[in-house]
């Protein structure tokens, strides 16, 4: 069984930045949030299924300023979140997931003293980076997208697939 179904937004224990911290860090991330124009229709969806449920998301991305899909897809993840205007949709980035050059085959692939401790949590299970984990208001684990939007979607058909299932 996943790790994940006990997780929560509790078993949050490092900094986190800011979507505007986050994209302050450096001009290609600025770059990548402006250029991305997510699919309104799909964001509408999203806002009313929130609404009708009477729900709110949380949302963390697990990630590195080294890794491309993190450069790519957090920045997404931010305009999407910033295009849906609402409040009912939290973003939270945590950065500085290491990669250990020596980990044995098998094994974790997170550097054990120079990631956050989330990299190596067994609720969270991160496998590749960036991970975006989804959660509802009262902070249970809804679902997550790893690294990329499955082939063939965006970000936001993949997040509102998860709370269509899960919500």
């Amino acid at each position: 069984m996943n790790g994940k179904v006990s997780l929560k937004w509790s078993d949050l224990v490092s900094p986190t930045l800011s979507p505007d911290e986050y994209l302050k860090t450096d001009d290609k991330l600025r770059s990548n949030f402006e250029s991305y124009n997510p699919k309104v229709d799909v964001l509408e969806k999203i806002k009313n299924l929130l609404i009708s449920k009477n729900q709110k998301l949380k949302i963390v991305a697990l990630g590195a300023d080294w890794c491309p899909d993190c450069t790519i897809n957090v920045p997404k993840m931010i305009s999407i979140q910033n295009s849906m205007n609402t409040t009912d949709v939290e973003l939270q980035i945590l950065y500085g997931i290491m990669v250990d050059g020596f980990h044995k085959s098998g094994g974790k692939i997170w550097h054990k003293t120079r990631s956050p401790p989330e990299a190596l949590n067994p609720k969270f299970d991160l496998e590749k980076i960036p991970t975006f984990y989804i959660f509802n208001k009262e902070g249970d684990y809804l679902g997550s997208i790893i690294e990329n939007p499955k082939l063939g979607s965006t970000l936001e058909e993949d997040t509102l697939e998860i709370i269509e299932e899960n919500l």
